[in-house]
C-alpha cells in the first residue's frame, strides 16, 4: 500500500524523469547557441559602452528572442533539419549586422562623455576649494547648483537618444562658465571662517 508521502516521492521522480527524458530528447545546436551568446554579450558591451541607446537596446533584444522562438520551434519536433539551421542562421546574419549598425551609427545613449568628465572635475575643483577654504559654504553651495544645472541640462539633451551639435555646444558654453566662476571664486577675498 502507497503511502501519500511514497505517492508524492513517487510522482516527483516521474516528472523528473519526464523532464529530464524531455531535456535529452531536444537536439543540440550547439553552434547556434553559441552565436546567440555571442550577439547578447555584443549587446551588453553596446550598452555598457553607451553605443546602444536604450530604444536600439530594447529592438535587438526583441530581435534576439525572435531567433530564440524559432530556434524553439525547430527543435519542437525532435530534429532540426538543414533547413532549420539555414533559417536560424540567416536570422542571426540579420541580427549580427543590425547589432553592428547600431553600435556604429551616430546614436548613442552616452554621447556626452566629454561633459561628464568635465562634470566630474569642476565638481572635485569644487570639493578641493571647500576643503582648502578657499571656498566659503555659499560659495560651494552656488557653484554646486551651477552643476546640477549643467547636469539637468545634459539629461534633457540626452532625452531623445541623441544629442545635437547645437545642444553640445550649450553644454560647453555652460561648462566654460562654470569654471570661470570656480575659479573666480577660489581666487577672490572670500575665504570659509
Amino acid at each position: 500500500m502507497l503511502t501519500q508521502t511514497t505517492f508524492k516521492l513517487f510522482l516527483a521522480g516521474g516528472t523528473a524523469a519526464l523532464a529530464c527524458a524531455s531535456a535529452l530528447a531536444q537536439p543540440a545546436t550547439p553552434g547556434i547557441d553559441q552565436r546567440e551568446a555571442r550577439q547578447e554579450q555584443r549587446i551588453q558591451q553596446g550598452v555598457a559602452s553607451g553605443q546602444l541607446t536604450p530604444r536600439e537596446t530594447q529592438r535587438l533584444e526583441k530581435q534576439q528572442g525572435r531567433i530564440d522562438q524559432a530556434q524553439q520551434a525547430a527543435k519542437a519536433d525532435g530534429h532540426v533539419s538543414p533547413q532549420e539551421r539555414a533559417h536560424m542562421s540567416a536570422l542571426q546574419d540579420k541580427a549580427s549586422a543590425d547589432i553592428h549598425q547600431q553600435k556604429h551609427d551616430a546614436q548613442t545613449a552616452s554621447a556626452t562623455p566629454r561633459v561628464d568628465q568635465r562634470e566630474n572635475r569642476q565638481e572635485q575643483r569644487i570639493q578641493q576649494g571647500a576643503a582648502s577654504g578657499q571656498l566659503n559654504a555659499r560659495e560651494t553651495h552656488r557653484l554646486e547648483q551651477q552643476q546640477a544645472r549643467i547636469h539637468q541640462t545634459e539629461q534633457a539633451a540626452k532625452a531623445d537618444g541623441r544629442v545635437s551639435a547645437k545642444e553640445r555646444a550649450h553644454l560647453d558654453a555652460m561648462q566654460d562658465k562654470a569654471s570661470r566662476d570656480i575659479h573666480q571664486q577660489k581666487h577672490d577675498a572670500q575665504r570659509a571662517r
